[in-house]
């Protein structure tokens, strides 16, 4: 007989030009009912069609949510899904076989879906394994150093004996886990469903269960295994469980399971124990991105992500390829043996058996730095940190270039070291090699360190209020309470702590700036525990003394914040020209003034928020900003505890301007310029109310309601001020793009009594809906930056203007600006479920206008509309300042609950905190109240 007629050619039509590879690609990414229809075309696309791999991605896909159902198949059970096959129908499929077709990619993919790895063990004796290993002995040898095997150290642990699959299904078996593959999403499954799945399945890369929240899936998990003693160091303990980043997992799983590529977040290191079957590891030091792997950059917020093959796919066809001296460290597992991974080191891990693990995450004093450096804004020094001099281009002795976004780093052709590791000397190799590499500033370790990363910080981002990156391990405001808790339990710390502040909110760069503010109110200079900010704000906020200081930080850079803060001045004027009760509540305002650079140090002037502040900063020449050199920030002379004449020389920092912010355009200033406004209230006592929630009582929660509607409706009492702002809405929108200066423009807006534009004074009506046309020639020129209308004629945005009361064009334009970029806001906030995202332009009015009650009719006229009110835009729990309980009737803001017929006695009578000030009036706006 002759070769069988090769039937590719028609059965794919067209399509056989396209690699087995692609076209599985292309049919994986259709819907399975137009699969199946593609099934039926040709006997080569039913065998594309019918493959198990094909099916498991598709059934994956129909869950978001829920527990998984496993029918023995993938290609069943994403029927039953769907709904087109009965629960607990079996299909009775014979066997359909063809020749004249052959591929070799779905020949190597059924290889690993079948293959057995009792025999693919691997241990050259290249990391150390070392049992009764004492902390000085981790700390001096391997912490932060390279990755060691302690064999010793789950012996009293009950999961020693527990934690096997018959035993673990036996007593949670009826717990859900997480699931996933190492490049799909999560999902869960009970722990006896997951067992049965193993049994039967023959998946490349099969469903791993990786939980974060096991601990409290199954909290008796915890109490059967500890902390090994080298390990207890953990400065991620001190924040609270709501707040701390995913740190624990229980991995577990079959044979062919494990995590290809990676390193772990945030430069972390790492422990994991194994309980139950082998690991095969292989691990590359920081710099070195193992071959096949491809690291990707993001220009825009700093993520990196890897791409590369599965770990059994890296073994089977990758490994194989390098030379010896390319070859990873590698080591097997043992069930009661734990392995450390430093921070930043690449690994990749195989389960040679089924297996049962616990792994914890960790920051401990020898990687602080590197992890605060790391949450630090940009991309460059991340890449560099992952990727070594693969992430740097050009001559070392030249400024490295930026790379590009999603810039691909290959490192196929790039050694580890000299050398071969996987012979008789190899551990004493690899100790010769780190210790000349750590002292060798041309090796790769040179890459990852500390002082060096930081030369390649963003230099133009603002690092207090810039934002970590998306896959940053804690969001700014987490990081700086992370570290003032830090430095309040860690004394012996301090050092470290000070340059990781340094290096990742830029704290001596605004210390120095508190420091030129209290030397001008004659106020004491802030002691230790003063230094660093406090608050979960986007401002930097210091206690000092008796008194609260806060800069004005905006991403729209200074000018956008000066709006901000003579707004609050002339609400804090107004409080106390009218004697309002509502001053008794707030904190009194001591001072406010702009900080402004001058040479190598700072001014400051008083500002009050009425006068011109172009002309106060124009008035005055400005310093030029100068990089810091990071190296040095750990020593005693950035501290306060050394003299007054050491503290004046200040380093002024290129991180304090905006990227976005062309400060040149819009006031034609120097491009360098900046400057800060800030504010100073008398300091009370009291404790945040967020920090006290777990305290309350039910009748303090009561009270806190009745306190906060009282002083509400006393800041809706409050008079309008007479003159809104001397900058326009128009002004400020237009300083945010940075479409031009509009310093030769100063419009004074007077509510309820005209306009003043150019010293010309047009009429307004106030208690009409409808302005007169002059007006709304005048203002409307200027208005048409705030419609948020990016298309339309102009007649429609006349018209727009047309029923805006001029009162109300502050707040309108305020809403029009929030709505022309509410889409990108949420993307960047994530703070909605997709779907609901995707809604979002549905149920949004195209003019917010609308949403102030503008332009209806009652009764056949038009509606009188109501005149705007103060609004508090940020009333949140750590705005809100809880003392303890008092009878004492002399307090301000006490609330007899008696008086509440809904609260019953004895909720009356518990009580233990109470609400005493509102603070932060920063973000005071007009706007409109609930009728």
């Amino acid at each position: 007989m002759g070769q069988p007629r090769d039937r590719r050619p028609d059965a794919l039509g067209d399509f056989c030009v396209l690699p087995d590879e692609t076209l599985c690609s292309i049919i994986a990414s259709l819907p399975p009912r137009t699969v199946g229809v593609l099934a039926c075309v040709s006997s080569v696309f039913y065998i594309f069609c019918d493959e198990e791999p094909l099916w498991m991605d598709l059934c994956l896909d129909l869950y978001h949510g829920g527990y998984l159902d496993f029918e023995g198949s993938w290609r069943q059970s994403a029927l039953i899904k769907l709904g087109y096959v009965e629960k607990g129908t079996r299909l009775v499929k014979p066997p359909m076989r063809f020749d004249g077709f052959s591929s070799m990619f779905l020949y190597k993919r059924w290889y690993r879906c079948n293959m057995a790895l009792e025999s693919f063990a691997c241990d050259t004796g290249v990391i150390d394994r070392k049992k009764n290993l004492s902390l000085e002995e981790f700390r001096s040898k391997y912490d932060g150093k390279k990755p060691v095997l302690i064999t010793d150290l789950t012996k009293d642990w009950p999961a020693q004996k527990t934690w096997n699959w018959p035993q673990l299904v036996d007593k949670y078996g009826d717990v859900g886990f997480k699931v996933s593959q190492a490049h799909g999403s999560r999902i869960k499954m009970k722990l006896k469903d997951y067992a049965t799945y193993m049994a039967c399945q023959h998946d490349e890369e099969p469903l791993y269960i990786f939980d974060a929240e096991f601990g409290e899936s199954a909290p008796d998990m915890l109490e059967e295994y500890s902390i090994p003693p080298v390990f207890s160091e953990d400065l991620l303990a001190v924040l609270d469980k709501s707040v701390r980043p995913p740190f624990r997992w229980l991995v577990a799983g079959p044979a062919r399971s494990g995590a290809s590529w990676h390193v772990d977040p945030a430069l972390t290191s790492a422990w994991n124990t194994l309980l139950s079957g082998r690991k095969r590891w292989a691990l590359y030091p920081p710099g070195r991105v193992p071959p096949a792997v491809v690291v990707h950059v993001d220009l825009d917020d700093g993520s990196v992500n890897f791409d590369g093959p599965t770990s059994l796919q890296w073994w089977l066809e990758v490994y194989p390829t390098l030379r010896d001296e390319d070859k990873p460290l590698e080591c097997t597992q043992l069930p009661g043996e734990t392995i450390s991974v430093p921070s930043g080191w690449w690994h990749c891990v195989l389960n040679i058996d089924d297996s049962v693990a616990v792994t914890q995450n960790y920051v401990n004093s020898s990687n602080l730095e590197l992890v605060c450096l790391d949450m630090a804004p940009g991309f460059y020094h991340r890449g560099i940190a992952r990727a070594g001099h693969l992430a740097i281009q050009g001559r070392q002795d030249k400024p490295a270039e930026r790379i590009k976004s999603n810039e691909e780093f290959c490192a196929n052709s790039v050694a580890f070291v000299e050398g071969n590791l996987c012979n008789a000397n190899a551990s004493e190799l690899l100790g010769e090699k780190l210790g000349r590499d750590l002292n060798d500033p041309d090796g790769y370790v040179s890459y990852f360190d500390v002082d060096y990363l930081a030369t390649h910080t963003e230099k133009e981002s603002n690092h207090y209020i810039s934002s970590t990156s998306k896959d940053g391990y804690l969001d700014r405001s987490e990081l700086r309470h992370w570290l003032r808790q830090l430095w309040k339990l860690r004394p012996d710390l301090h050092v470290r702590l000070w340059k990781c502040a340094c290096l990742a909110v830029d704290a001596e760069s605004w210390l120095h700036r508190v420091i030129a503010i209290c030397k001008t109110h004659n106020f004491s200079i802030p002691v230790d525990e003063e230094q660093l900010p406090i608050g979960n704000g986007s401002n930097p906020v210091y206690f000092v003394g008796d008194f609260v200081i806060k800069l004005c930080v905006e991403e729209g850079g200074p000018w956008v914040a000066t709006d901000g803060l003579r707004t609050e001045l002339q609400f804090y004027s107004l409080l106390n020209e009218t004697g309002s009760p509502l001053k008794d509540t707030i904190p009194s305002l001591v001072a406010s003034g702009i900080v402004l650079p001058d040479g190598k140090d700072y001014k400051v002037e008083p500002w009050n928020g009425y006068e011109d502040c172009s002309r106060v900063v124009e008035a005055h020449s400005v310093g030029m900003k100068r990089s810091r050199n990071i190296s040095k920030l750990d020593k005693s002379r950035y501290r306060t505890n050394c003299s007054e004449a050491e503290l004046a020389k200040v380093s002024i920092d290129d991180n304090a301007k905006d990227a976005e912010y062309n400060e040149n355009q819009i006031t034609g200033l120097n491009d360098e310029t900046v400057f800060w406004p800030y504010i100073v209230h008398k300091r009370r006592d009291g404790t945040n109310m967020d920090r006290v929630m777990d305290m309350m009582t039910e009748g303090d929660y009561a009270a806190a309601a009745v306190f906060l509607g009282e002083q509400v409706r006393l800041l809706h009492s409050l008079p309008l001020p007479s003159t809104l702002s001397r900058t326009t809405w128009a002004q400020k929108i237009s300083r945010l793009n940075g479409q031009g200066s509009t310093n030769s423009i100063e419009t004074s807006v007077t509510l309820g009594h005209g306009i003043m534009v150019n010293g010309s004074v047009v009429k307004h009506c106030f208690d009409s809906s409808v302005s007169t046309d002059k007006a709304n020639t005048v203002v409307g020129s200027e208005m048409f930056l705030q419609t948020g209308i990016s298309t339309g004629d102009m007649d429609k945005k006349k018209e727009l203007h047309a029923d805006i009361p001029m009162e109300w064009h502050y707040f309108v334009g305020l809403m029009r600006q929030q709505r022309a970029k509410i889409l990108e806001r949420f993307e960047i906030w994530e703070s909605l479920p997709p779907k609901l995202l995707e809604q979002l332009e549905t149920y949004l009015p195209e003019d917010p206008a609308v949403l102030v009650g503008l332009q209806k009719v009652q009764c056949g006229s038009p509606r009188r509309v109501r005149p705007p009110v103060w609004l508090h835009m940020d009333i949140m729990a750590d705005n809100i300042q809880m003392i303890p309980y008092s009878e004492d009737k002399q307090i301000p803001g006490l609330f007899d609950l008696s008086q509440l017929a809904c609260v019953n006695k004895e909720i009356r009578n518990c009580r233990a905190m109470q609400p005493r000030y509102i603070l932060d009036f920063g973000d005071v706006t007009l706007g409109k109240c609930a009728t």
